[in-house]
């Protein structure tokens, strides 16, 4: 039986089981903690108090077609229970100060690659060049060296030349 609903809805067994021993959705639990604390409260933001979390099936994500699985989170009432306001003002915190580190402004160099074509044995090879980056830390390329003012200022005068 539980394998037609699975067929049917898309949930695996251990989901199935959650519900039957009445464990609350992160969804449930997110509209409960908004009510009772007052302020506004997402699922996302419980993830990381869920007692345990199971597939909900296989559905078309963002990204053209790509089949993606989705998690759902499950809650016992205990943890409920111990989830405060505090709790999540702090890791609301946490999350705002990991979002502030990646907008330092960095710059520097990384090795940038283009594809070159011998002319006399038509092989393809990559050749490295200098390239020059300014912006978040988060959003630098691979490779990417932070350089103090002056050095990138000499760096800047060998943009896009072989290495």
């Amino acid at each position: 039986m539980k394998m037609n609903d699975y067929l049917r809805e898309g949930k695996s067994e251990n989901y199935q089981d959650a519900e039957a021993r009445g464990l609350l959705k992160a969804g449930e639990v997110a509209a409960r903690l908004s009510k009772q604390l007052g302020m506004k409260v997402s699922a996302k933001e419980l993830e990381r108090f869920a007692t345990e979390w199971h597939h909900a099936g296989v559905f078309k994500g963002n990204s053209g077609g790509a089949l993606r699985g989705r998690k759902v989170y499950f809650f016992s009432e205990a943890a409920v229970q111990q989830i405060t306001a505090e709790k999540i003002l702090h890791n609301r915190e946490k999350e705002q100060q990991k979002k502030t580190a990646g907008e330092k402004i960095v710059k520097g160099w990384y090795p940038q690659y283009f594809r070159m074509t011998d002319p006399v044995t038509r092989r393809v090879y990559s050749k490295p060049f200098v390239g020059i980056y300014t912006g978040p830390v988060g959003k630098a390329p691979k490779g990417f060296t932070v350089l103090d003012d002056e050095a990138f200022e000499k760096k800047k005068e060998q943009r896009g030349k072989p290495l």
